[in-house]
């Protein structure tokens, strides 16, 4: 590399090194890169704009080209105008990159990935989830908004499995964001744009490399979900995202997949292959600036596949939720955030921002009632 040229790489590389560390340090989740602005970073939910120098377009292309190296990726896939990859930035950990262009100038969004999987107790996840671990077949879905911690949360389940379970797990991601060490299970991550051309692609595949579980990182088309729920129906477990802010939502987005005609066999199919949905939401913490986890959870149970099945029956869902708490652990958002107002884990205005049903919420709140 002319010297020329090496001086303002490394110099940038140095820049953007106290940037990252810097920011993971003070315990950001997100780091926002854009020509013509300050860095950003995201702080327990909120952005908030760093005491530095605009940045220029030149030192995000030099960014840009130092975490490609870090990830070790073909120089080619920076042609792109967006794209997706991880790397493991020297001194700062584990990243998520995603590239742009905004206003006809390169950008960049950095994500930090936790070096250790949290587990259950610690991310707070009903304990009922680890029902999971144990299955054998059957969809799972974790749902929410982006960074409510979807990614976390299924991380820690295949960690839990790999635990416990002699399994072979193959994940499709775009791109690998957490990274396992294999104790009883092994695993096999491939990448799309590396190791495979697209995830639909990399489910077809997964088939034939002898899968126990199988993770893709989002369901997008109606293509995918078909791979996905053949394969849940022949036997393999499979877990994946969508983006859906509860169980109903996500269940009518899978329908959505499909024009009417084939719903009724859909829901069928649905109803029976389904085995959870975790829905999650991050909600401020009464008395402090961190947040913590609500969730609404969905377990296989008679009731609910009745509910899936029956159009007439799906409005019903959330109160076979409610209902199911005893038997089947189930439960809805707005039982959780009553129980998390009466722990004085929330506030009440917290809760009511959050809930599904805020009116309903509040009544019961004044009234003392429990679900």
């Amino acid at each position: 590399m002319p010297e020329s040229h090496a001086r303002p790489v490394a110099q940038g590389r140095d820049v953007l090194l106290r940037i990252l560390k810097g920011s993971v340090a003070a315990g950001a989740s997100d780091v926002h890169m854009r020509a013509g602005h300050a860095p950003v970073v995201r702080m327990e939910g909120v952005l908030r704009p760093l005491e530095h120098p605009p940045l220029t377009a030149e030192f995000i292309e030099v960014s840009r080209q130092v975490l490609a190296h870090y990830a070790g990726i073909d120089p080619s896939r920076l042609a792109a105008r967006q794209g997706n990859f991880a790397c493991e930035v020297e001194g700062v950990g584990r990243m998520r990159v995603h590239f742009y262009h905004q206003a006809g100038t390169p950008a960049l969004v950095l994500r930090t990935i936790p070096k250790v999987i949290p587990d259950f107790a610690l991310l707070r996840i009903p304990p009922v989830v680890k029902r999971v671990v144990g299955a054998d077949r059957g969809l799972v879905l974790v749902t929410g908004a982006t960074g409510n911690g979807k990614s976390t949360t299924i991380a820690s389940l295949l960690e839990r499995v790999n635990q416990e379970r002699s399994m072979h797990i193959v994940t499709i991601e775009e791109p690998i964001e957490f990274m396992f060490v294999e104790h009883r299970s092994t695993f096999s991550q491939r990448e799309v744009g590396r190791d495979v051309d697209d995830i639909e692609q990399g489910l077809t595949g997964a088939l034939r490399e002898d899968p126990d579980w199988i993770f893709v990182g989002e369901i997008r088309t109606t293509r995918e979900f078909d791979v996905a729920l053949a394969a849940a129906e022949a036997g393999h477990v499979v877990v994946s995202t969508l983006h859906a802010q509860d169980s109903a939502r996500a269940i009518q987005r899978m329908l959505q997949f499909y024009p009417e005609e084939h719903q009724a066999a859909i829901r069928e199919r649905v109803a029976d292959v389904l085995a959870s949905i975790v829905s999650q939401r991050l909600i401020p913490k009464r008395g402090a600036r961190e947040r913590i986890l609500a969730t609404e959870v969905l377990m296989r149970a008679p009731t609910i596949q009745d509910c899936i099945r029956d159009p007439a029956r799906f409005r019903g869902l959330t109160q076979a939720l409610e209902s199911g708490a005893s038997e089947y652990g189930t439960q809805s958002f707005d039982q959780q955030l009553v129980t998390m107002v009466r722990d004085g884990l929330i506030t009440p205005e917290s809760a009511r921002a959050a809930a599904t049903h805020p009116n309903d919420l509040v009544r019961t709140l004044k009234m003392g009632k429990r679900f």
